[in-house]
C-alpha cells in the first residue's frame, strides 16, 4: 500500500477513483487468500447484514421526553453586544429538517430502527438546532453591532 504523496490522484474524482479501486484491490487479495487457505468464512444469506445494529440496545432506557420534539422558535437580540442566553431554545423546524424527521418516523413506524436509535436521532437534531440558534444569535449580535456604529 502506498500513501497519498505517491498517487496521481489530486481531485476529488481521482481520490474516490482511487480509494476505490484500492478496496476491490483488497476485495481481490482477500479472496483469493480464501481461495488458497479457505480461512476466511463469509456470514449466512439470512444473517444481520444491512440491519440497524442498534437494535440490540434495551429500549427501556429511552423516556418518552427523549422522544419530544421541540417546536418554537429561539430568541434573537434586541441590540448588538448581548450575550448569548445559557441554555438558548432551539430554532424552529426547517422544511429539509421536517421532512428528515417524517422520514425517521415512517422508518420508525416500519420496525426499521427501534426506539433508542430514534431517540439518539431526535436528540441529535435538538442539538443541531439548538447550535444553529446559538450561530444566530451571535451573527445577529455583530451585525446589530456593526449597523449602530
Amino acid at each position: 500500500m502506498y500513501g497519498w504523496d505517491q498517487s496521481q490522484a489530486r481531485t476529488w474524482d481521482g481520490i474516490c477513483r482511487h480509494t476505490a479501486l484500492s478496496a476491490l484491490a483488497q476485495l481481490r487479495a482477500a479472496a483469493i487468500r480464501n481461495a488458497l487457505t479457505g480461512s476466511i468464512t463469509l456470514p449466512s444469506a439470512g444473517g444481520d447484514i444491512g440491519h440497524d445494529t442498534s437494535a440490540a440496545l434495551d429500549d427501556g432506557t429511552v423516556s418518552d421526553a427523549d422522544l419530544q420534539i421541540p417546536l418554537g422558535d429561539a430568541a434573537v437580540p434586541a441590540c448588538g453586544g448581548q450575550p448569548r442566553p445559557p441554555g438558548i431554545a432551539a430554532i424552529k423546524l426547517s422544511i429539509a429538517e421536517t421532512a428528515r424527521l417524517a422520514r425517521l418516523a415512517a422508518r420508525y413506524a416500519a420496525g426499521l430502527i427501534s426506539r433508542a436509535r430514534l431517540a439518539f436521532m431526535l436528540r441529535w437534531s435538538r442539538r443541531r438546532r439548538c447550535h444553529q440558534a446559538a450561530a444566530r444569535w451571535h451573527h445577529y449580535s455583530v451585525r446589530l453591532l456593526t449597523a449602530s456604529g
